[in-house]
């Protein structure tokens, strides 16, 4: 009876400090997902637009096929963008240290360890494959190659972020494939999807080339050959506004043939603001506020754009 005490003080001290150990760990990746949260919630959410609107220009229907598909669905492309910015975080973390403007809010400066962030992206490429998987074949399909293509962009010497022209090809695919996401839930993959799809992608490697005249600075100190810091800012935010116009013309193309709702052939007035926009940013000067502040107000249009698809 007396030798079971010590045995029965080591397994309580050893359960308090399982225990123990199982907060902390709670706690850090409670911190993680709330340094992530602030950082990159918005970004992540904005682009569910184009899945959310493949699924009912595909022709799904809530009230006819339910909800579980499309909430898995959106589930899944959360996590998978989530995944792929994290995975960014995680590959960048010695250069967004050196850029004055990312690096207060690098991960390390709020006590996260780069192995916990590794953890954390692998957790969410998971969830979002099981999401997928449960879905269908179509979604675990499009989703592994958009994963392809995120670790391509950020993990890639040659095929990267560093490679200018290949990362905005890069972007252009990806954009597709994350409107096929969702258009393939409910309709099988077919012309029309694929031109959506193609306006969709053209709107994505736009906007990402807006975001390398935003981000120049930064990556020329770090040496990073994006399309800004090899061909200037200047004719980095020339090609963003020439692969908007295309997207708006493929929108216009779009709704004469009747594939979307023919309201939209009015989006040569949002080309024309968006056009007088540029101009004004061109004067203003090219630097990261005026990045931003065109990317706000691009984002307003398309989102214009996107409810009258929803209202077709």
């Amino acid at each position: 009876m007396v030798a079971t005490l010590p045995s029965r003080r080591r397994r309580r001290r050893t359960a308090s400090a399982s225990r123990a150990m199982t907060a902390k760990t709670v706690r850090q990746y409670g911190r993680i997902i709330r340094h992530f949260a602030s950082t990159r919630a918005l970004e992540v959410l904005a682009l569910q637009a184009s899945p959310i609107l493949g699924i009912f220009l595909g022709g799904y229907r809530i009230e006819r096929d339910g909800v579980v598909a499309p909430g898995l669905l959106a589930l899944g492309s959360c996590a998978l963008t989530a995944h792929i910015f994290v995975f960014n975080d995680w590959a960048g973390y010695a250069s967004d240290l050196r850029d004055p403007l990312r690096a207060p809010h690098v991960f390390s400066r709020q006590g996260i360890r780069r192995r916990e962030v590794a953890w954390s992206a692998i957790a969410l490429l998971v969830l979002a494959i099981v999401a997928f998987a449960a879905v269908g074949m179509p979604a675990l399909l499009f989703g592994a190659a958009i994963a392809a293509l995120g670790f391509l962009y950020s993990g890639s010497p040659v095929l990267g972020k560093s490679t200018p022209i290949a990362a905005s090809l890069n972007h252009l695919l990806g954009g597709t494939l994350h409107f096929l996401l969702g258009y393939t839930l409910s309709h099988t993959l077919d012309a029309n999807g694929a031109w959506i799809g193609l306006f969709f992608g053209l709107v994505f490697a736009a906007g990402h080339l807006n975001q390398e005249v935003r981000d120049y600075d930064g990556d020329l100190v770090n040496g990073i050959r994006t399309n800004a810091v090899v061909f200037g800012r200047r004719q980095a935010f020339l090609a963003s506004l020439f692969t908007f116009t295309a997207a708006y013309a493929m929108l216009t193309g779009l709704a004469a043939f009747g594939i979307l709702p023919r309201l939209l052939l009015w989006s040569s007035v949002a080309w024309l603001l968006h056009l007088a926009w540029s101009l004004h940013a061109l004067r203003r000067g090219l630097d990261f506020e005026t990045a931003q502040w065109m990317q706000r107000r691009y984002r307003w249009l398309f989102a214009l754009v996107g409810l009258v698809m929803l209202a077709g």
